[in-house]
């Protein structure tokens, strides 16, 4: 997994930055962050010469993180987001991910939000858009990498979100 920081306008957002990002990564997978002057794209297709590799931690590593992901709980075939002042649902959500995914949450700080989409075809609704900054604790090195190369949750991957920035 490479991390590649690459600069972008502002005004460039939600799925117009999934259609670019896929486009420049030619079908390898990917994850994107949007940094607000710049993209971080996670992907094992060389992009750029200055690519950061991604290493990951050891067990038992104390890392910083930043997560933007899409809170959501799948019933009916319908997503279902919890209220936006929930903090304990999300807070819990990503706790259960860290299980998951090779890692245990030590400090978190939760600001949710929403945020409008307009996809192709100018359809427009709205995903929730949840910001995690906090300090996790590797606990499953091989199923942290998943989490690194993969991302977390299931929604949102294609607007910017579950990528984990460590």
């Amino acid at each position: 997994m490479i991390d590649h920081q690459i600069p972008k306008p502002d005004r460039i957002v939600g799925y117009q930055l999934h259609r670019m990002v896929a486009e420049l990564v030619e079908g390898h997978s990917a994850l994107f962050s949007d940094q607000g002057d710049h993209l971080i794209v996670r992907t094992d297709k060389l992009i750029t010469a200055s690519g950061r590799t991604v290493n990951v931690p050891e067990v038992h590593s104390v890392i910083a993180f930043e997560l933007k992901a899409c809170v959501a709980t799948r019933k009916g075939g319908k997503n279902i987001y919890p209220p936006i002042q929930d903090w304990r649902v999300r807070r819990s959500w990503l706790e259960d991910q860290g299980a998951k995914g090779g890692f245990e949450l030590l400090a978190l700080h939760v600001d949710a939000d929403r945020q409008n989409v307009v996809a192709s075809g100018g359809r427009k609704f709205w995903i929730d858009a949840t910001q995690f900054t906090g300090v996790l604790k590797v606990v499953d090195a091989t199923k942290f990498s998943l989490a690194l190369a993969n991302g977390i949750g299931r929604v949102g991957k294609a607007f910017g979100m579950g990528m984990l920035v460590i």
